[in-house]
């Protein structure tokens, strides 16, 4: 068992990630959606989306149409 701890430290530390390498990631991808966001007006990519009730549609589907998209989270 003693042999196990130093050597699960050794692993974790060439696996782990260390935090300031995942903050300046997640910058570097918000800072490229800031520069590539759709402006009012441009036309909405065609994705695949989900209705409250968990049925997927296309967003392409709605071209033509008005349409007001409200974005959430139930959790």
């Amino acid at each position: 068992m003693r042999f196990v701890a130093p050597f699960l430290m050794l692993a974790l530390a060439f696996i782990a990630v260390p935090i300031e390498v995942q903050a300046q990631k997640m910058q570097e991808r918000e800072e490229d959606f800031l520069r590539s966001r759709p402006l009012i007006g441009d036309i909405f990519p065609d994705v695949t989306v989900y209705s409250p009730d968990g049925t997927p549609f296309k967003t392409g589907d709605l071209r033509g149409h008005y349409t007001v998209l409200t974005f959430g989270c139930l959790t």
